[in-house]
Formats: C-alpha cells, structure tokens, sequence
C-alpha cells in the first residue's frame, strides 16, 4: 500500500480545500487500487473551510509546501505547475480533478484525468460518488455544496452551469437547506470587515505565465467593497510587495462584490496584455467591471488570449 498526496493549489480556497479533503475520503471508501489516499493542502485554509471542517470533527488537511521525487500524488483544482506543490515535476501523478484549463501539464505514464467545465471541483467529486457507486454522508455533501456556492458566487458566476444547479439542488435537498442560503452563511463566516490589505491581495491569487512572463492574477470577495475603495493606496502598496516577493513581472487584482455583481480591477507592474485583455487602462482607484466575477472565464481566459 502506497500514500497518495490529494491536494489542490496554492493559497487554498475552500473548493481546493474540499474538493481533496471529500475525493481523499471517497478514494479511501472504495479502496481505489489498494492505496491510502491522504488529504493536504498547499497553504493555510481560509476562514469558512476551517470552520466547516471543526463542526464536522475532520481534521485539517496537513500543510505542505513540497514533495520529494516519486511521491504519488493526485490534484485537485488546478493542474499548473507553477499553482502547485513544490517537487510536482519529479512527483508520480496518478490523477487530477479539475475545472480550469489544462496548462503546462504532462506527465511521463497515463493517469486519470477529469477536466469539466462546470462551476466547481466539488460538483465534479459529488458526481465521483454517482459514478463509483457510493452515498455521500450528510457531512460530505454539506462540504462538498459550501464549495460549490463559495465557488460559483452562489450560482451566480457565469461558470455556473445546468449541472453545478442541479447537483446543488440535490446536496440541498439531502440537508435540508436552500442552496443558496446556505452558501450566503458560508460566505459571510469569512471574517471579512478585519482582512488587511496583505489578506485582499495573497488570500486567493494565481500565476500564470502570459506572453513568457509570470503575471498574478488575485480575487478578493466581498459583500461591501466600500471598506477595500478606502485602502486604495494599502492594498496597492501589498500588491507591490506581494508582486516582488514572488518574483512576477505583473499583478492584477479583483475586488469582486458579490451583490453589485462586478469587480474593480486593479493593476500593478507590466499589465500592458492584461489591460490589452480586459479592455481597460490602469486607473489609481481601479475601474469597475459591472458582470465580471469569474477569474477562470472574465479575467483570465481573456488576459491568455491577448497573448496569442
């Protein structure tokens, strides 16, 4: 028997976050090809995730910042290195669930891979369960539904799709709760009115390489932008920092409202594809993008494709 690392990417959200505490589980359930599936994560878990999973009596996925070569490994919610675990290029990987666009992937022997594009990687694991036969638990489907509407902006992402709503309804429907109340109490566990500057910027933030340079592509969201607008000049000082720390030529942040339904987008260092992309300039106060809520499909898929 053989441990198997099941973990999504850096700076964790809560669909990385439940997507491999809930697939561990499942693979573990069915014994899946007599190895021991053991939940991680690359980064310290956010507020509603580590909540979710005290009230359940689960332990915390171990943090882990590396792998050493050969470790089997199975990804969750993302499948690029440069969002992943330290060593992923010398590791054995042996799955990946996923919902984003396959990057710089490829490995040296087949494995099984599950990319779709529905709304979250929980949708995808609530859907393993069908497929291996197996009931989800009253405390799984209740994490694997927090994800899903953390995930899909309770269903209001243009990622949302047919399958993402009939599968919410379903998980609400075994927990007798209404999805979308349900995901609003999620979301507003987050401690909101005291993140810093520093937490808008690095708490949900990706790379990506765009035209051979690395560019951070961060979200931070609110039910009230009101309080991040009065820390223009703070949270650009920790997009700098944060920038600068990890190497990137750019950044671009999302201050995404959730009831306003759109993001103020903000830029620093070498943007020129990004603003290309978006269809913006830089402004000191950002500018609002009504509708936009998607990093994944509104900010960058089209950033990727200015590149071309």
């Amino acid at each position: 028997m053989s441990t198997v690392y099941v973990f999504g990417h850096q700076n964790p959200d809560n669909d990385a976050v439940m997507s491999a505490v809930v697939l561990a589980q499942l693979l573990n359930q069915v014994g899946y090809e007599g190895n021991e599936y053991k939940a991680c994560a690359l980064g310290a878990l956010p507020a509603e995730s580590a909540k979710l999973l005290a009230e359940a009596g689960i332990a915390e996925p171990e943090q882990i910042k590396g792998v050493e070569a050969g470790q089997l490994v199975v990804l969750t919610d993302h499948n690029e290195s440069s969002q992943s675990v330290e060593g992923l290029k010398d590791a054995t990987v042996l799955g990946v669930v996923d919902h984003h666009r396959i990057g710089d992937f490829e490995t040296a022997a087949p494995l099984h891979y599950i990319a779709l594009p529905w709304g979250s990687s929980c949708t995808i694991v609530a859907k393993l369960f069908e497929v291996l036969g197996q009931e989800l638990t009253d405390v799984q489907a209740k994490l694997l539904l927090s994800a899903m509407m953390t995930d899909t902006l309770m269903l209001k992402s243009p990622t949302t799709t047919d399958v993402d709503r009939a599968i919410a309804a379903k998980l609400g429907e075994q927990l007798g709760v209404d999805p979308v109340k349900f995901g609003m109490e999620v979301f507003l566990s987050r401690p909101s009115g005291s993140f810093t500057a520093a937490e808008m910027v690095g708490n949900d933030i990706k790379m990506f390489e765009v035209a051979g340079q690395k560019l951070l592509i961060g979200q931070y969201e609110t039910v009230d932008k009101s309080r991040a607008l009065g820390m223009i000049d703070e949270i650009r000082e920790a997009m700098r920092a944060y920038q600068a720390d990890k190497g990137a030529e750019g950044i671009v942040l999302c201050l995404t409202d959730i009831m306003e339904e759109g993001s103020q987008v903000l830029f620093e260092g070498e943007t020129a594809v990004a603003q290309k992309g978006l269809g913006i300039a830089d402004e000191h106060d950002g500018v609002w993008m009504p509708g936009v809520l998607s990093r994944k499909k509104q900010v960058a898929a089209p950033i990727l494709a200015a590149a071309e």
